[in-house]
C-alpha cells in the first residue's frame, strides 16, 4: 500500500478549531494525519478563522459562503483526488451533500457519521427532548421511488417536503459505511432500517488543551470576568441554549441550593454573546440574578482558565449525540454532575466518575450538587475515576481500531 493512495477528504459543518478540537472528526483527522495520511477537512468559515491554513497536519479550507464551497469541494476532487471521502453531520451541511454525491459518483468509498440520529427533526417532534416520545421510523426518503410514492400514493408529505428530505439524509441512505461514535445510535438505525453502520469507540488525545492552545491576548473584558469568579466557588455550564442541554433545569437548581454551599452558577454558550431575553427573564423570574453568572462565548484560553477556577461541572442534559463536556471535566479534573441519559450513560457511571440524577429534575440535581460541594473526599473518588474513564479514551488500542478501519477501506 502507498503513501500516496492514503488521502482523506472530512466535510462537517464547522470546526476544525480549538473550541471544536475534541469533536470526532478533528480528532481522527490528527490520527491519520500522524500515521501518514493526508488529511483534508472542509467546514464553513468561522470570524477570525483563516480560509486556508494547516493545523496539526490537516490542510483545512474555510468557506463563506455556497459558492466558495463548491469551488474549494470541485479544486480538491480534482487536485487532491482524496481516496475516502467523511461526512460528518447531516444539518447545516449542503457542502457534505455535494461531497457526498461527487464521491459517489467518482466510485470513492464514501463514510458518514452523525453523533446523534435523535437530533434528526424528521425522525423525532421535538429535537429538545427526543427521548420523550416515540421515533418516526418511516422518516426517511432513501431513494427517488419513496419521493413519488410518499408524495402521490399514500400522501405522507408534500412533494418538496420529501425531496428535501431525501437530499437531507443522502449521505447517511447512500454511505459505503455509516460509523457511529455512540453505541446508542445502533438500535435507532436497525430501526430505520439503515445498511452498513458499524461503530467505532470515541477517541480523545491531549490536543484540545496542549497543541491548540488559544495565542489571542486576553482581553480587559475577559480579565473583569475572571474577577468576578475567581474568589468564589461555582458551578458550570457549557452548552447551547436549546432546551436539550438543559440550561433551564440548571437555573431551576440554583434557587434550590444555599449560597453557602454554591454560590454561584457560571454559564458558557456558543449560542450567544449576550444572553437572550428568554434566558435573562428566566433568571428573573427565578429571582437569581445575583448568582446566574452568563458567559457566553468565551476564548479557548478563557475557557480552560474557567475550568480551573469551577469547583463542579453539571451536564443537566434532556438528551445527548455524545456528551463532551462531561469528558472535558475529566480532563480538567473536575468533579461532575449529569443527567442519566442516552449515550452519556456511556462514559459517565454513577459514583465512579460522577454523581447522576434523573433528567428533568430541579430537586435531585440540587440534591447531588449539595452533596458533592460537601464532600471533598468524594470529589477527589470522582476526579479519580474521570482520569481513568479518560486514560480508556486515549488508549492506543482504541487509536488502533480506527486506523485499521480506515486502512481496510483502501487494501
Amino acid at each position: 500500500m502507498k503513501n500516496r493512495k492514503k488521502k482523506i477528504l472530512i466535510v462537517a459543518p464547522y470546526g476544525f478549531n480549538d473550541r471544536m478540537a475534541n469533536f470526532a472528526e478533528f480528532i481522527t483527522a490528527r490520527l491519520l494525519a500522524e500515521n501518514g495520511w493526508e488529511v483534508i477537512g472542509l467546514v464553513r468559515h468561522e470570524a477570525k478563522a483563516k480560509i486556508v491554513e494547516s493545523v496539526c497536519g490537516v490542510k483545512i479550507y474555510r468557506y463563506k459562503n455556497l459558492k466558495q464551497g463548491l469551488y474549494f469541494l470541485f479544486k480538491i476532487f480534482i487536485s487532491k483526488r482524496p481516496t475516502i471521502t467523511h461526512v460528518y453531520q447531516q444539518r447545516n451541511n449542503r457542502i457534505g451533500i455535494l461531497a457526498a454525491i461527487l464521491a459517489k459518483s467518482m466510485s470513492k468509498p464514501l463514510l458518514f457519521t452523525e453523533y446523534g440520529l435523535l437530533h434528526d427533526h424528521y425522525l423525532v417532534d421535538d429535537r429538545d427532548d427526543p427521548l420523550g416520545k416515540p421515533l418516526k421510523p418511516n422518516g426517511l426518503v432513501f431513494n427517488l421511488k419513496q419521493i413519488f410514492t410518499k408524495s402521490f400514493i399514500s400522501k405522507t408529505a408534500p412533494l418538496v417536503s420529501n425531496i428535501k428530505n431525501y437530499f437531507f439524509h443522502w449521505a447517511l441512505t447512500h454511505a459505503d459505511k455509516i460509523i457511529f461514535v455512540s453505541k446508542h445510535n445502533l438500535p435507532i438505525a436497525k430501526e430505520l432500517n439503515l445498511k452498513n453502520y458499524t461503530y467505532l469507540p470515541y477517541i480523545l488525545d491531549d490536543a484540545r488543551w496542549n497543541k491548540m492552545e488559544d495565542k489571542q491576548k486576553i482581553n480587559e473584558y475577559d480579565l473583569s470576568v475572571l474577577k468576578k469568579i475567581a474568589d468564589r466557588p461555582f458551578c458550570l455550564f457549557i452548552g447551547q441554549l436549546k432546551l436539550r442541554k438543559g440550561w433551564d433545569i440548571y437555573l431551576e437548581t440554583i434557587a434550590l441550593i444555599d449560597k453557602s454551599v454554591m454560590p454561584l452558577f457560571v454559564v458558557i454558550t456558543s449560542s450567544a454573546k449576550e444572553a437572550p431575553e428568554y434566558f435573562s427573564k428566566k433568571i428573573k423570574k427565578l429571582n437569581i440574578e445575583n448568582r446566574a453568572i452568563f458567559l457566553g462565548q468565551v476564548s479557548g484560553q478563557i475557557l480552560k482558565k474557567v475550568y480551573d477556577l469551577s469547583s463542579i461541572v453539571v451536564v443537566p442534559s434532556r438528551y445527548e449525540g455524545f456528551g463532551l463536556v462531561a469528558v472535558e471535566a475529566f480532563e480538567n479534573k473536575k468533579p461532575l454532575v449529569a443527567s442519566m441519559v442516552t449515550a452519556l450513560d456511556e462514559n459517565v457511571i454513577d459514583n465512579y466518575n460522577s454523581l447522576t440524577v434523573p433528567p428533568k429534575n430541579p430537586k435531585k440535581l440540587a440534591r447531588a450538587i449539595t452533596r458533592l460541594a460537601s464532600d471533598q473526599e468524594l470529589q477527589n473518588k470522582l476526579v479519580f475515576g474521570g482520569s481513568k474513564t479518560l486514560e480508556k479514551l486515549k488508549s492506543s488500542e482504541l487509536k488502533k481500531q480506527w486506523l485499521d478501519f480506515y486502512e481496510k477501506l483502501i487494501d
